[in-house]
C-alpha cells in the first residue's frame, strides 16, 4: 500500500486532498452539495510510461488543470505545465517516449469566410515529462503552402507513434492544402518536420500500420456523399479502392486499425443488420473480411487493444449498454476476469499499460461508481487505488439505473433508462425526461452528471434511446435523418405515456430537459406537445431548423450535413420551435455558449427573442466564451445552479 500512500501524500502538497470517508448509509436522504455534480473530476487522461515507471495524468484543481508526472518508485511529482482553461483546453496528454509528452490543446476561434461561426482548432504541443524545458508547437504554418497564410484547424491527428523511433511520430495534417492531408515525420525534441506521404485529392483521412508504414486511406466526396477505403496493395504497391459506401444510406465500413501483420486490417462493418468487427487480409484478392466480434442486437463498436509485449491485438474496448472490455487473447482474458472478480458490479478497463505488459492502469465504475483509478503490478499482485474521480458521489449518494423498455404508438419496440429517487415509495413523482444529445448517439447504464444531479434532487429520470439513436443498427439510427421533431419526439411523447401508465410519473410533474440535440427535443416538448409538460430545459439545444441548415454551407461535408436534416424545408419549418412559439405554456430555460462550435448560440438567442415577444416565461443565460461541451468548471456551475433553480421553482416534488 506504500503507492498509495505515496500518491496522496503527494496530491496533498499540490491540493491540500484531504481524505473522504464513506459514511454510514443515511436514514433519510439529504441532497448533496451541487457541487459534488459539477466539480471537475480529480484526474483525467492517465497513462504509464513505456517503461511503467512513471504516471501521467492530467490533473484537476480548482479550475485549473495541471499535466502531472509521478514517479511510482519515489512518489516525486513533476508539473510541466498548467492551463486556467480560460483560453485553451488539454484535449490529452501522452507520452511520446519516456522522457518526452505530447500535449493536444483545443480552443475556440473564427476562421473562413463568415466569421459569425465558432470553430474547434486544436495544437500539438512536446515537452519534457521529468525536467523544465521550453514547450514547443509540432506543426508550424507551411510558408510553401498553396494558400499563403493558411493555417491548419486540427494539428493533433498522430496516425503512428513509430515505435522503433521513440524521437519520431507521424502525423497526419492538411499543412499544405486546406482539407487535404499530407503526412509529416515530427521529430518530438526539434519539431522539424520530414514530409513522408504528400495529399491526395481523394483521401481525408490517412492510417498506418504498427510498423509506422502508411497504408490505408479514407476518402469522401460532398457531391454524392459517397466514403472510399484505399489500400495500399502489398502485391502491386499500388492505391486501390477497397471499399465504398455512401453516407446514411449504406452501412459505415470503417478502418480501425492494423494487427501487428501489416497485411492486417481490423474495420467495422455491417453483420446480419448490426455493425461488427472484422479483420480484412490485405495480402489477398479482394481482401476477404473474418468476422472477429459481433453482436445480436447491438452494434459492435469502440477502439483496439494492441499489447506491444505480445505484439498482437488482444481485444477491443466496447459498448453493449454497459461498456467493457473485451479480449480473445486467453492471458488477457483470464487476467480481465481476475480483475472483475476483484472489483465486482463494476465495469473494468485497462486503460495503459507498460511496454513489457506487465503494470497497468485500471478505470472502474458502475452504476453506483462515477470511476476510480487503480494501479496495478502483475508480478506483485498488487492493486491499489489511486482516486476516486467525484470522490463526495459514493454509492450511499447514487442510484441504480434500471433497464426498461417501451412501445411507441406504431409498435416499435424502444428501451431507455431509469432512475428512481432514493425516496421513491411506489407512488407517482415528478419526473424528468432526459433526452440524449446526437442524436446518433445513446444513453447507456453508467454514471452521468446530469441524471445524477437531478434524481439526487428527488426527480424519477428517464433517459430514452428514441429512434435515430446509435448502437442499434444500421436502420434504427437512420431514422434520424430527416426525422428531426416527429417520430423522435413522438418517442418521447410516448416514454411519458409509460412511465404514467407504470405509476412512476405524475403527470402533473414532467418536465423535459435536454443538451445539443436534446435540448432542440426539450423546445419541441415545449411546442409541440404543450400540455404534457410542466417546463423544459435546452442547453445548446437548436430552435430554428433552417437557418441550422443553412449554416452548413460553411462546412466541409456541407451535404452530408444538410442531409441529415432532410430537404423539406415547410417541414423544417414545421419542427422549429422558434417559430411556433405561439404555442408554449410552459416556463422554458436557455442556456448557451456564446463560442459554441457545434450549435451556434444565435439558435439560442432567436429563441429568446422569439419567446420575449410572444411575452412567454422564460429565462436566457448566456455563458460567455462557453463551448458545446460545458468543459469549463465555472460554466458548469452557473449551469446546474441555474437548473437547480428553475426545477425548484417549477417542477416542486
Amino acid at each position: 500500500m506504500r503507492l498509495f500512500r505515496l500518491i496522496f501524500s503527494s496530491l496533498v502538497l499540490l491540493m491540500a486532498l484531504t481524505a473522504v470517508t464513506h459514511a454510514a448509509k443515511p436514514a433519510k436522504h439529504t441532497p448533496q452539495p451541487l457541487s459534488s455534480f459539477y466539480r471537475d473530476e480529480v484526474l483525467d487522461r492517465l497513462e504509464l510510461s513505456p517503461d511503467g515507471t512513471h504516471l501521467l495524468a492530467l490533473k484537476n484543481i480548482d479550475g485549473i488543470t495541471a499535466v502531472m508526472v509521478y514517479e511510482l518508485a519515489t512518489g516525486n511529482v513533476f508539473f510541466p505545465t498548467k492551463t486556467d482553461n480560460k483560453e485553451f483546453k488539454f484535449n490529452w496528454v501522452r507520452w511520446a517516449n519516456n522522457d518526452r509528452l505530447l500535449m493536444s490543446l483545443r480552443f475556440a476561434s473564427r476562421r473562413g469566410m463568415n466569421t459569425s461561426l465558432q470553430f474547434t482548432e486544436t495544437r500539438l504541443l512536446a515537452v519534457d515529462a521529468k525536467k523544465p524545458s521550453k514547450i514547443i508547437t509540432l506543426v508550424k504554418p507551411n510558408e510553401d503552402a498553396v494558400y499563403q497564410g493558411w493555417v491548419s484547424q486540427f494539428q493533433d491527428n498522430i496516425i503512428s507513434m513509430l515505435p522503433d523511433d521513440p524521437e519520431h511520430i507521424l502525423l497526419s495534417v492538411d499543412r499544405d492544402l486546406p482539407g487535404h492531408q499530407t503526412v509529416y515525420k515530427a521529430n518530438v525534441y526539434t519539431g522539424k518536420l520530414s514530409r513522408v506521404k504528400k495529399y491526395h485529392s481523394s483521401v481525408r483521412s490517412w492510417l498506418a500500420d504498427r510498423q509506422g508504414n502508411v497504408r490505408a486511406g479514407v476518402g469522401y466526396n460532398d457531391r454524392d456523399r459517397r466514403i472510399s477505403i484505399r489500400v495500399l496493395d502489398p502485391n502491386t504497391n499500388k492505391w486501390t479502392e477497397a471499399w465504398s459506401y455512401i453516407n446514411f444510406d449504406e452501412p459505415d465500413i470503417s478502418p480501425v486499425g492494423f494487427g501487428n501483420d501489416p497485411n492486417e486490417l481490423f474495420l467495422f462493418a455491417n453483420h446480419e443488420g448490426r455493425q461488427a468487427l472484422f479483420k480484412a487480409d490485405l495480402s489477398k484478392p479482394g481482401y476477404p473480411k473474418e468476422l472477429v466480434l459481433s453482436h445480436p442486437e447491438y452494434d459492435v463498436s469502440g477502439s483496439l487493444i494492441y499489447s506491444p509485449a505480445h505484439k498482437q491485438v488482444v481485444g477491443i474496448y466496447y459498448n453493449d449498454g454497459q461498456s467493457k472490455s473485451i479480449f480473445w487473447n486467453q492471458e488477457f482474458k483470464a487476467f480481465q476476469a481476475g480483475l472483475d472478480k476483484a472489483l465486482p458490479d463494476s465495469n473494468n478497463y485497462i486503460i495503459s499499460l507498460s511496454e513489457d505488459a506487465r503494470k497497468y492502469v485500471l478505470y472502474s465504475s458502475g452504476n453506483l461508481n462515477p470511476g476510480a483509478i487503480l494501479y496495478g503490478n502483475r508480478d506483485t499482485k498488487e492493486l491499489v487505488h489511486v482516486a476516486d474521480l467525484l470522490p463526495e458521489l459514493t454509492e450511499d449518494v447514487l442510484v441504480k439505473k434500471e433497464f426498461r423498455t417501451y412501445k411507441a404508438r406504431d409498435g416499435l419496440a424502444l428501451e431507455g433508462y431509469l432512475s428512481l429517487p432514493k425516496t421513491f415509495a411506489n407512488k407517482p413523482v415528478a419526473t424528468i425526461i432526459l433526452p440524449h444529445g446526437g442524436p446518433m448517439s445513446e444513453d447507456g447504464s453508467g454514471f452521468d452528471r446530469f441524471s445524477a444531479f437531478m434524481v439526487d434532487r428527488g426527480y424519477a429520470v428517464f433517459q430514452p434511446n428514441f429512434r435515430g439513436s446509435s448502437g442499434r443498427g444500421h436502420d434504427f439510427m437512420m431514422q434520424a435523418i430527416g426525422g428531426y421533431g416527429l417520430e423522435m419526439q413522438d418517442d418521447l411523447e410516448d416514454a411519458v405515456h409509460y412511465l404514467v401508465r407504470e405509476k412512476i410519473a405524475d403527470p402533473k410533474k414532467v418536465c423535459i430537459v435536454g443538451a445539443s440535440y436534446g435540448g432542440y427535443a426539450a423546445l419541441m416538448g415545449a411546442t409541440k406537445t404543450p400540455d404534457l409538460f410542466q417546463c423544459a430545459i435546452s442547453f445548446a439545444g437548436m430552435s430554428d431548423l433552417v437557418k441550422m441548415r443553412d449554416t452548413f454551407r460553411y462546412y466541409m461535408a456541407a451535404n452530408s450535413y444538410r442531409e441529415q436534416f432532410g430537404n423539406d424545408r415547410s417541414q423544417l419549418k414545421e419542427t422549429s420551435p422558434a417559430r411556433m412559439v405561439d404555442k408554449v405554456k410552459i416556463p422554458i430555460l436557455l442556456i448557451h455558449g456564446d463560442k459554441d462550435a457545434s450549435v451556434p448560440v444565435a439558435q439560442s438567442r432567436l429563441m429568446a427573442k422569439a419567446l420575449a415577444k410572444t411575452k412567454k416565461t422564460y429565462e436566457y443565460i448566456e455563458l460567455e466564451d462557453g463551448t458545446h461541451h460545458l468543459d469549463y468548471l465555472p460554466h458548469r456551475q452557473q449551469t446546474f445552479e441555474a437548473m437547480d433553480k428553475f426545477l425548484n421553482q417549477y417542477l416542486p416534488l
